[in-house]
């Protein structure tokens, strides 16, 4: 099972996902059953639930309502206050350009399956939209949705908080050319690009320095100490292991990070890596095996990528040392492996 301490979603955005379907109580009841909460728990707001589950609700979403184009249709009526503080950080931001910094900075507060970021180029803003890698791995589908309503979502609450429509200048997708883009070109004024390097929309530095309604520089700074405060604590109860194993799956995307990589995310040297962690009794080899032991289960029951795919993906050179460290992982084969899971 994935780890939910290391990757999460907070429950206001599964409840707006949910929700968003407009589908009947029963429906709504059975979604909910599908990812594994009761409607209680839909309501709770601490609440936090791991990528599988995210993945097995929206699939359900998807199942129940029939809306192929979910996510643009969440998105299109979803607000800041999805986002918990961090959307109250937004709301009172004194232009676009620092909300989206604001965004940037404390997406951790409200979700460990995405990163949003941005990225200024030339007389440009590039704002990126992107799932965590194994997001894309076992649930291709959700996390193409779940790019929809970012995109639809972020656009709707820029609207809410300047009362402007912001135009966009370009809108890419990783994901292959859906059948019909006629929603996206209505929503976005644009013709989606597919098959991109990134998930990015692109928008005039210009109106970034629009203002937002909401200015209130002192509540501001409330919302963001106790953000900082929030994040901090949270720092505080993972170890150095669990950054570097947070940091590995972060960036395991077209290939299974090195050594040497994992350091230059974090900043530090290879050595000062293995010495930090051989503190803690464990090695980078370790860590490593670990994930790859997680990735692959999760590639196995959920993905449909061949036993070679997985092998390269996590990093092996040779199917057959894969196969070997599987073995010795789980006792099986993946092969074997898979048939007792399906």
């Amino acid at each position: 099972m994935y780890m939910s301490t290391n990757f999460w979603v907070s429950m206001p955005i599964i409840r707006n996902i949910v929700l968003g379907t407009d589908c009947t109580p029963q429906q709504i009841e059975n979604i909910c059953k599908a990812g594994g909460i009761t409607l209680a728990e839909l309501e709770d707001a601490s609440y936090r639930l791991p990528l599988e589950q995210n993945c097995a609700i929206m699939e359900a979403a998807l199942t129940v309502s029939g809306r192929k184009n979910l996510g643009l249709e969440i998105g299109k009526k979803t607000t800041s206050v999805v986002l918990g503080i961090t959307g109250h950080l937004m709301q009172t931001s004194k232009d676009v350009f620092t909300a989206l910094e604001s965004l940037q900075q404390f997406t951790a507060a409200f979700t460990r399956l995405y990163n949003f970021y941005i990225e200024v180029k030339e007389q440009d803003l590039y704002y990126y939209c992107e799932p965590l890698p194994l997001w894309n791995e076992i649930s291709p589908e959700t996390a193409r949705q779940s790019v929809d309503m970012a995109y639809a979502g972020t656009l709707h609450i820029l609207f809410l908080l300047t009362g402007k429509r912001l135009p966009l200048k370009k809108l890419m997708y990783r994901y292959t050319r859906v059948h019909d883009t006629s929603l996206h070109e209505e929503l976005f004024k644009c013709r989606p690009a597919f098959n991109e390097s990134c998930n990015c929309m692109v928008f005039s530095m210009s109106d970034m320095q629009t203002p937002v309604i909401g200015y209130n520089k002192e509540l501001n700074e409330v919302f963001k100490k106790l953000l900082e405060e929030e994040l901090a604590r949270e720092k505080k109860g993972i170890d150095f292991s669990g950054e570097v194993r947070q940091s590995i799956l972060k960036h395991a995307d077209h290939s299974f990070p090195k050594l040497e990589e994992i350091a230059g995310y974090l900043h530090i040297t290879g050595r000062t890596l293995q010495r930090k962690l051989q503190a803690e009794n464990t090695n980078f080899r370790m860590v490593s095996d670990q994930i790859k032991h997680e990735l692959a289960c999760n590639l196995l029951r959920h993905g449909n990528l061949t036993i070679s795919q997985i092998s390269d993906k996590l990093g092996y050179t040779d199917p057959s040392t894969f196969q070997r460290a599987f073995r010795d992982w789980t006792g099986a084969s993946p092969s074997a492996w898979r048939k007792t899971i399906n």
